[in-house]
């Protein structure tokens, strides 16, 4: 049976939930990419997608990432340089996307956290859509896509075949980097041994680093002076209001 008909087939099994399927308006991702972080924890990754698919010939490549790993980020830039399409999953008709021939409208797309899409039909019609097309899709995920909770065997064959490209966990070298530079970004000018204390405190993970570094530039909004320690563990050793700490 081929992957028409196997369709077809899930279609009348799921009965309206199918025939209510919905696919996908398009929009265009911003060009201001500027503000990514490259570190030792990135570089790999953003390394593989600068260079695909043109030197490295695969239709689908999964990011995936830790919350607030930056992995959305990641596929923005590689959207904006080729100009790709974010597929949204929740918002339009499969024929709007793809056109009644079955064709797509461009080469390339990005379908982020794609390991939340609770719907095997429209992974499945996705996938093959692509790949018929000789397409390019980049999706982003908190994790591998043999573990998303897929229910269809056929898709979960066909989304386990898609190469992964992963941003590791920030380590103790990368931390007070990554801080420096993220404090650096919002204008925030660091003493001496300020970027290591942080580091050495905060659990180490890109979710933490975003509370804590958004917590230093929230409480330091309008002064210019240097940030020293001794304002830093003032601020580590309370919740910022406004901010849902990290778990």
């Amino acid at each position: 049976m081929n992957w028409m008909a196997r369709l077809s087939k899930y279609r009348n099994e799921l009965g309206s939930v199918a025939r209510q399927l919905v696919l996908p308006i398009t929009w265009t991702f911003p060009r201001d990419v500027g503000g990514f972080v490259v570190s030792s924890c990135n570089e790999y990754a953003f390394n593989f997608l600068e260079k695909w698919p043109f030197a490295v010939r695969e239709n689908f490549v999964c990011l995936v990432g830790e919350k607030g790993s930056g992995k959305t980020y990641l596929a923005t830039i590689w959207a904006s340089r080729l100009n790709a399409d974010m597929i949204d999953p929740y918002h339009g008709i499969i024929d709007e996307l793809f056109g009644a021939s079955g064709e797509l409208r461009q080469k390339f797309f990005v379908l982020d956290d794609a390991d939340e899409v609770d719907n095997d039909i429209l992974l499945f019609y996705i996938y093959n859509t692509v790949k018929a097309n000789d397409a390019f899709l980049l999706v982003t995920a908190k994790t591998y896509p043999n573990n998303w909770q897929v229910r269809l065997n056929d898709v979960r064959s066909r989304v386990s075949s898609m190469s992964v490209v992963k941003i590791q966990k920030p380590d103790e070298i990368a931390m007070p980097l990554i801080i420096e530079k993220m404090m650096a970004q919002r204008g925030l000018s660091i003493g001496e041994g300020v970027a290591e204390y942080v580091s050495n405190r905060i659990d180490r993970s890109y979710e933490s680093l975003n509370y804590w570094v958004n917590a230093i530039d929230n409480k330091l909004i309008g002064k210019r002076a240097k940030v020293s320690l001794s304002v830093i563990r003032d601020i580590l050793s309370k919740p910022s209001s406004g901010l849902t700490a990290p778990v």
